[in-house]
This record gives structure tokens, sequence and C-alpha cells, in this order.
């Protein structure tokens, strides 16, 4: 396998494969191009959820279940549809396998709001539960689902299932801890007050935590309401919505908040009755387009991402983020109540690089101010609050390796003492000894170990000891089909063409050639899994909590397309010579 030819399989078996996929990015630049808004931003379908479902009609259902009958119904019907042959309810409607989490929410929801009609399917349900050794039900011992402990006995205890005694106890008393504490719950917070100052309203407490109580619930709110976007989401995320407006009508209390929370709920759902986690990862899939695109060619001259590259810029945070302290100058995942955060400011500023803005432009100089005071003391960053190690806002390699790649394309220093040496320290201890490097929003470590591999690629140093680690690692975990990931920890056990992109395009750009056999069989794999319409199959591989994935079909198809890309222009000079 090491000599020039073999590598390069063979000159015409490399001419075919390139018409093969010139063809596929042509369609799939296409299928692009025909998904982008007028304004020239794009939108991502994110799967449905069992979870946001179930706790969108329970919280429908306590503010007005005959007024909302229809709506509940939607949501109900569409967890009756989506139930798995085991019994379970699964992380993703596109995906099996079921999951004692989710299906501890779905069986919840039904329970409540339909039980004689639901009653085959919760018996079901509550089989394949009690069949994972689930000891929520009381009797059994056994693992708890990993996904939300506070949330999966709310959904139980709304449907006379658990006792509240037996809910997880969230203290509305954070509220009145240092800012510096009480953030590092961070995307965690509004659920925690929301049904914190529930729990303080329906449970007993003695005199010194009733004082405290009644002394954090009107700050609680107060928290509740900067955190408010103009359409009423907090974090554009229909869950969290859902969890205020249950927390807050069975208080009692701030019904500002919750009427807001209610209207962003109501906008939210889906004509077939359900509810994604997320509304959708607009700033997030609109980079990843433009930098699909930039494989093709110079995408500043494009005159159809001039509009593009304004939307962005018109997205960046301009003012400070009060809930979390954070100064102005970054980017969110989405438009308008999503949390300015690393990743996404830290792509975006990668990709207004590409459409022709310098490190002086004000916007670009701003993002880089707030990527450079949001590294943490270990040298990685994390999404929104330093040195933090609750929820999901620990250090993470992915996002790392996305910040580490913007500042290097925006001419920031690479010394040991800078941000981005100090970044690569972080690298070398995180990475595991055999090369893995997982990644905290991704599934498993395909996408940590590629973003790693691709840092050193950008950088120019693939050869470093965590580079050929990092290489080794993939190589070693590929398919004998061509696809990755070679076993799958979490979600469905089978390959995805998100993380065949991801370890294709990382190999590629540390400079493996695109005749190796190992490139062209992962190649032929992309090539065949594309459907008639130009793009692939989305696959959960989006990771919010252990036991709870998602779907985005732009994810899928840019990171794809930038693949299809890269090995186009890997593979021209060679055809050349």
């Amino acid at each position: 396998m090491n000599t020039v030819n073999e590598l390069r399989v063979s000159d015409q078996g490399l001419t075919d494969l390139a018409v093969r996929v010139s063809d596929a990015a042509e369609r799939a630049t296409a299928f692009l191009f025909d998904r982008q808004r007028a304004d020239g931003g794009w939108t991502d379908w994110l799967a449905s959820s069992s979870l946001s479902t179930a706790l969108g009609v329970l919280a429908l259902s306590c503010v007005d279940e005959a007024g909302y009958r229809s709506r509940i119904d939607g949501g109900l019907d569409w967890l009756r549809r989506n139930q798995r042959a085991d019994g379970g309810w699964s992380m993703a409607e596109t995906e099996p396998p079921s999951s004692p989490g989710m299906t501890a929410f779905a069986v919840g929801a039904l329970n409540a709001l339909d039980p004689d009609g639901s009653r085959a399917c919760v018996e079901r349900g509550m089989a394949f539960i009690e069949s994972q050794g689930y000891d929520g039900i009381p009797g059994m011992t056994g693992p708890k689902p990993k996904t939300w402990p506070a949330a999966a006995p709310l959904a139980w205890w709304l449907a006379g299932m658990k006792d509240i005694e037996e809910l997880p106890r969230l203290p509305v008393e954070t509220i009145l801890l240092p800012s510096k504490l009480r953030n590092k719950v961070s995307i965690g917070l509004p659920g925690v007050l929301a049904l914190g100052i529930m729990q303080a309203h329906l449970l007993p407490a003695n005199r010194l935590r009733r004082f405290f109580q009644r002394l954090a619930e009107p700050r609680a709110l107060d928290w509740l309401r900067s955190a408010l976007g103009p359409n009423g989401g907090i974090e554009e995320c229909p869950m969290i919505a859902a969890l205020i407006v249950i927390g807050l009508r069975k208080a009692g209390v701030g019904q500002d908040v919750e009427q807001a929370s209610l209207g962003y709920l109501l906008s939210t759902q889906r004509e077939d009755g359900s509810w994604p986690v997320d509304r959708d990862l607009e700033i997030a899939v609109t980079a990843y387009a433009v930098l699909a695109l930039a494989e093709f060619g110079d995408v500043a001259g494009d005159p159809r991402l001039a509009p593009t590259r304004d939307w962005l810029l018109s997205t960046q945070w301009t003012t400070p983020f009060a809930p979390l302290s954070l100064p102005p100058g970054g980017w969110s995942w989405n438009v308008p109540s999503g949390w300015p955060e690393s990743e996404d400011t830290a792509v975006v500023l990668s990709v207004l690089g590409l459409l022709g803005l310098t490190r002086d432009h004000p916007s670009v100089r701003a993002g880089l101010r707030w990527l450079n005071s949001r590294q943490n003391r270990n040298g990685s960053w994390s999404e929104w609050v330093r040195n933090s190690n609750l929820l999901n806002d620990k250090p993470c390699v992915g996002v790392t390796a996305h910040v580490v790649m913007a500042l290097h394309q925006h001419g920031e220093p690479g010394g040991r003492r800078s941000p981005v040496g100090r970044a690569l320290r972080y690298f070398e201890r995180a990475q595991q000894p055999d090369g893995a490097a997982p990644s905290l929003w991704f599934r498993d470590s395909v996408h940590g170990t590629a973003k790693l591999l691709e840092t050193y690629a950008e950088l120019g140093r693939p050869d470093t000891a965590a580079g050929t680690l990092a290489r080794r690692w993939l190589l070693a975990n590929q398919r004998p089909d061509g696809a990755w990931p070679a076993s799958v920890e979490v979600s469905a056990d089978r390959p995805t063409a998100e993380e065949t992109a991801w370890a294709l395009y990382s190999l590629l750009r540390c400079g493996m050639p695109p005749g190796d056999p190992r490139i062209v069989n992962g190649m032929r794999w992309l090539l065949d899994r594309q459907d008639a319409s130009g793009t692939w199959q989305p696959s959960p591989v989006g990771l919010y909590f252990e036991d709870f994935c998602y779907t985005s079909d732009l994810i899928t198809h840019t990171y794809t397309l930038r693949t299809l890309g890269r090995w186009l222009r890997a593979a021209r000079p060679h055809r050349a010579s």
C-alpha cells in the first residue's frame, strides 16, 4: 500500500471517479442554492423530537387543555405514530434505536393527556423502559436515563405517575449566587430557575429556605425576562419554552414570561404536531454553506453570496449579553433568541475572511476580541462560560479547533504563549493515547479527531505527534466499506455521511493523496448515497446530551459537499501531472 502506483489506484480510475464527484458536486451545489433565502442565509431542518413534543403538549395542557386540544392531539398523534417496533421512542424521528429517556417523556405525555386512547402505546412503552432496567418505576433498580434527569420525572409527575417529592430539587436560590458561579449552569439555567420557582411554591421548606426562596423569586423572574428574545424564545429552544410555561403556570407567577414562552411554543409547533429541540441552526448552517462553496472557487466574488455576507454581519451581537455577562462581538447559532457562543463566532469569522473581510473590519475585530476573551485557563474554549465543567459548557476539542482556525486565518500570532499556542498544548492533553479526540457537541470521536487534524493541517503542521496520532486513529476506525465510524457508542449503529465527510476532509487537508484506496472507498461510499435530489440522509450525530442526539439536513449536506470540493481540488493537480 506504499507505492505511488498503488496509492493512485489507476489514472483511469481516478479520472472516472473525478467525473462522478464533479457530477455529484454540481447537483449538490444546485440543491444548496435552491435552499438559499432571499436575504442570503440558509435555514436547516432539525428532526422532530419526542422529548420536545412531549414537553410541548404537557405545557399546553397546563395552560388550557380544552382550548389547545387540537394542538395537543396533534402532538399526541405524532408521538403515537413515531413509537418504535420495540415499544420505545428514539432520540430523533429519523433513526432508531429507542432510548429509555425519550420513551419516559412520551409515556408521560400520553398517559397524562390520553390514557384511554393511548393505553396500548403506554403499556408497550413501559415494557420497553422495564426491559432497559430503568429505576424510575417504583421498586425497580437500574440506570436512570442520562437525558434531563429533572425533566423526565417532571413528565411523570404531570401524568400522575410520580409524586412531586420524587422530583430532583432544583433550587431557585441559584440566582442568589455570584454571577460567575450561577452562570456555569449556562444553557440549563432557564429550566432550573423556572422549575425551581415551581418547586418553591409547591414543596414544603423550612423557614430559612423559604426566606431565601422569596428573595430569589423576583430576581429569577428578572433573569428570565432578560434572556427572552423579541420572539419570546430563550435559546431558540421549544423545550426550554415548555419548561418555563410549566414551571411558571404551576407556580402562578411571572405571567408575562409565561405568556412570552407560550407564544414562542405555539409559533414553533410543526404542522404534523411535533416540535424540534431547537427551531433551527440558521447562522451555523449558513456559515457551513459558505465553507463548502469556498472549496470550489472564490466566494468573495460570487454575487449570490454578497447578501450572505451582509446577513451574517447583521446577526452579530453588538451589545453585551446580560444573562451570562458576555461581551459584545459574538455570534449565535440562530436569531433572535440564540445566545452568542464560541464555535459559531469562530466559524462566522472564518467565513467572513473568505468573503473578503480582513481583521481591520470592525465586525471582525470585535469578533476576534470576543474569542480571545473567552479562552479557558487550560487553553481550550467552551461555548459560553469560561472555566466551567457543568452540562454542555465544558472545554471541547471541536469548539477549540474552530476557534484556533479562525484566529490563524485572521493572522493572530501563534507563539507558545499565545492563545493558539496554549490551545495546541490543550489538544495534546485532551487527545487520548490512541489518537482519538472526543467532541462534546457531536457523538463519539470522529468529529473531534477530524477537527483536531484539520486544525493542524490549517496551521501547516499535520505531521506533528498529535496530527499523526489523529490521522492514524481515523484510518484505523474506517469501515471496510469506506465509511466512518467503525463502531458507534451513541445512537444508531451505522456509518453516517456526516462522520465520513468530516474524516475524509481532514485526511485530504493533511495531504493524503486523492487516489489512496482508503480515500477512494470513502468517496465512493458518499457518492453511492447521494439521493435523486442531490443531497444525503441526515443522521443523529449532533449531541445535546448523552441520551439525546439530533439531525440537521444542512449540516449533512454542507459538510459532504465541502468534502467533494476538497477531493476535486486535490485531484486536479494530481491528474494534470
